[in-house]
């Protein structure tokens, strides 16, 4: 028994683990993309676009189907009214009618079938909008999963210059009772101290508002346990720095496959399907129908010893079969075909302006990141030049400081000189890494 109790609670015990763990697990970049994507409402409501246009492309394909309609009647008489023979007479009766009814198009000058084109161009439009939607979601995620990674090393560069400040008091103190410092310079490093801790708690805070942008840019619920994994920046800043490409590489590239372009040029063409179903009002309509109606009368007035036809023989009597052709000629309809052909062309011209747009605003995007990347790349390289020169001239004022050969106030400068470098050496680094990851975006790498 004691063995049963000892296994159920290891049981317990490893399954509470494992599930802590799996509630903590460490996101990476891929892992809150694919959440996002899955999780967006505005990605949904395209996918709901897309759908509907898709139901919009089979009830015009359908609507080339004969249509079907069947009725039926009871009438009933009283008063003068007709026989089954047509005389009007005093009389009380019903009559009982059935009929079914078809109809086909035969010819409308092909208005269905370029309607048909317009409305599947318009699909893959709507699927490009679909396919922008989801990456404009793509690279705003990015852009918050680096500003975590951002708020992150500022929030360890602020937990390291809490520790100079601490050394730095401990330093004060022995000088102070070594008589090389006064009383007044301590005061001084633990005010710094002080200072560091409410940024220290500043950058904590930061860090987790920049989270709760990640999580909610993923509509992700539960926060509480979310955490990103740390990829290795400086492979990244690496592969970015030896990838970074012209802005006509890119434009050569983006010009073809970018969704916003996909969908303008659809939309274009699709336009100029209506404009051609449109003028195919201006032709005469041909449908076929065919028809089958039966009925049956019954008199209520008929004299003693006289009696209706029997149900059988009204039913072979009565019934009748219709076959036609139903030629419609347009002549003058209010100059509404007229209008709506010259509505068609004006949204031709519309539609190709948006397309000239499209690839203006495309171009400009694509030069911006080319050259937000390169100044990034270079404000990089140099933040590190000044870490490095910053990071100098705090060991040699630290060492200063300790023989009692600077003062506190000159040494808490070289070290808030050394924690702004590389601080602005953190933000330099993820701005590089968004901007280029924006450029290769654009000449068609994945984000991930």
């Amino acid at each position: 028994m004691k063995k049963i109790v000892l296994l159920s609670a290891i049981l317990f015990f490893s399954g509470s683990l494992l599930t802590a763990q799996s509630r903590e697990k460490a996101w990476t970049l891929e892992d809150c993309i694919e959440y996002s994507l899955e999780n967006n409402i505005g990605v949904k409501r395209y996918e709901l676009a897309k759908e509907n246009q898709e139901i919009t492309v089979e009830t015009t394909r359908f609507s080339r189907l004969p249509d079907l309609s069947a009725s039926v009647g009871q009438t009933f008489y009283f008063g003068r009214t007709p026989d089954r023979d047509g005389i009007y007479q005093d009389q009380t009766g019903s009559n009982s009618s059935l009929g079914i009814n078809t109809s086909v198009n035969l010819f409308n000058g092909f208005q269905v079938t370029n309607r048909l084109k317009a409305d599947k161009l318009e699909l893959q439009a709507a699927v490009e909008d679909l396919n922008r939607a989801r990456e404009d979601l793509s690279l705003a995620v990015t852009g918050y999963y680096l500003q975590v990674l951002l708020s992150r090393d500022l929030y360890e560069i602020a937990l390291d210059q809490l520790g100079l400040n601490k050394k730095q008091v401990e330093q004060t103190e022995i000088l102070v009772e070594a008589g090389k410092s006064s009383e007044s310079d301590l005061y001084d490093a633990r005010s710094s101290l002080a200072q560091q801790q409410m940024q220290v708690t500043e950058s904590a805070n930061n860090l987790q508002l920049a989270l709760l942008d990640l999580t909610q840019t993923m509509n992700l619920t539960d926060v509480k346990h979310f955490d990103v994994s740390v990829p290795d920046v400086s492979e990244m800043i690496s592969r970015e720095a030896a990838g970074l490409v012209l802005p006509s590489e890119a434009y050569h590239y983006s010009v073809t496959q970018r969704p916003a372009i996909k969908a303008a040029e659809y939309r274009l063409e699709g336009s100029e399907m209506s404009l051609k179903a449109t003028q195919g009002a201006y032709y005469p309509s041909l449908r076929l129908g065919a028809g089958y109606s039966n009925s049956y009368y019954f008199n209520y007035s008929l004299a003693a010893g006289m009696s209706n036809a029997s149900l059988a023989d009204q039913w072979a009597q009565n019934s009748a079969q219709s076959v036609g052709l139903s030629l419609s000629i347009p002549l003058f309809n209010k100059m509404e075909t007229r209008n709506r052909v010259r509505s068609a062309r004006l949204n031709i011209q519309n539609q190709e302006l948006l397309l000239d747009q499209a690839k203006q605003d495309l171009y400009k995007e694509v030069q911006q990141a080319y050259y937000n990347a390169v100044a990034a790349h270079e404000k990089y390289k140099s933040s590190q030049m000044a870490v490095e020169a910053a990071s100098l001239a705090y060991e040699y004022e630290e060492q200063k400081y300790e023989a009692g050969r600077s003062n506190i106030y000159t040494f808490d400068q070289v070290r808030l000189r050394l924690s702004s470098a590389r601080s602005e050496a953190a933000q330099a680094k993820y701005n590089f890494l968004f901007r280029s990851r924006i450029l290769a975006f654009y000449n068609g790498v994945s984000l991930l």
